[in-house]
């Protein structure tokens, strides 16, 4: 169960009390597994209920798998600012070694022209249907900004990340700085780590028009992680699996073939209206694809 049941059921960013609400609601739809988050500030706070976390988890027979600090200064061109976030996210990697997660995960956010956070799950992907706005200005390089804030950053994110026997991963968002396929092996290539991988976000790929199979066969073992959510093809959203156009079977065909063994986690929802039907539409979605997997 990816963290996007608990910002859809609770809100963008959850309570503590709702934290371990949301390792009830997984336990509770038949899942065993799930993904944790920590946004900015909030991530001081579940340094500090971690122990609470952990035993729920324990309680309700939850492994969490991925950890996630949310940091946008991760890719600021600030150097100050930077540097605390990357100390935050060194916490981030203790918690991962803390709850045993396997994976913590770095975002890589939005370009300092941009006028507003181009994808933004707090005002319901706004952005999804709408071209950010851009400054332009002519005192920015992007290649510069490249290799000396969004290399470097991520590169001392996945050392961090090594350093406490973690993975890191990394999710191409639509709008962000590494938003599909291409610009993550462009990164990796960069980076030039084994231990720096992809989630392979399904509806994210879809929306910038990248074929899940294509993905696959680009990453092939260096996917750590999957999302998975139906798609149209058209939009951001994150629809019940099944509901949309996305060609599961041979998806999990293209998994199959590069012998891939991590977790997939159901990714639905996003939007206030589809909270009343959130719980059938992670069962449904479970269901869906334990079927497939069962014929392929």
């Amino acid at each position: 169960m990816c963290w996007l049941y608990a910002i859809t059921k609770y809100r963008y960013v959850p309570s503590i009390d709702e934290v371990l609400a949301a390792v009830e609601d997984a336990g509770r739809m038949g899942f065993r597994y799930m993904e944790l988050e920590g946004v900015g500030p909030q991530l001081h706070t579940v340094a500090e209920k971690r122990a609470a976390i952990k035993r729920r988890c324990e309680e309700k027979g939850i492994k969490l798998i991925d950890f996630v600090p949310v940091l946008p200064d991760l890719m600021s061109t600030d150097r100050s600012r930077r540097r605390k976030a990357l100390r935050d996210f060194k916490l981030g990697c203790e918690l991962g070694a803390y709850f045993e997660t396997e994976l913590v995960q770095a975002d890589t956010f939005h370009l300092p022209i941009h006028k507003e956070a181009p994808y933004d799950i707090s005002k319901e992907f706004r952005y999804a249907y709408k071209a950010p706005e851009m400054h332009v200005d002519p005192e920015f390089d992007f290649w510069e900004f490249f290799g000396e804030v969004l290399v470097s950053s991520i590169a001392e994110c996945n050392d961090l990340a090594e350093e406490h026997g973690l993975k890191l991963c990394i999710e191409p968002r639509t709008w962000e700085n590494i938003s599909n396929t291409w610009a993550l092996e462009l990164l990796m290539r960069e980076v030039g780590s084994r231990n720096l991988g992809a989630v392979l976000d399904v509806a994210h790929l879809a929306a910038q028009k990248m074929h899940p199979v294509q993905c696959v066969e680009m990453l092939g073992d260096r996917i750590f992680y999957v999302h998975a959510s139906d798609s149209d093809f058209l939009t951001e959203n994150h629809l019940e699996i099944g509901s949309g156009s996305v060609d599961w079977k041979g998806l999990l065909k293209a998994l199959k073939k590069h012998n891939y063994r991590g977790f997939i986690g159901i990714d639905v929802g996003g939007r206030s209206e589809l909270k009343p039907h959130l719980d059938s539409m992670y069962i449904n979605s479970k269901r869906y694809l334990e079927k497939i997997m069962e014929e392929i």
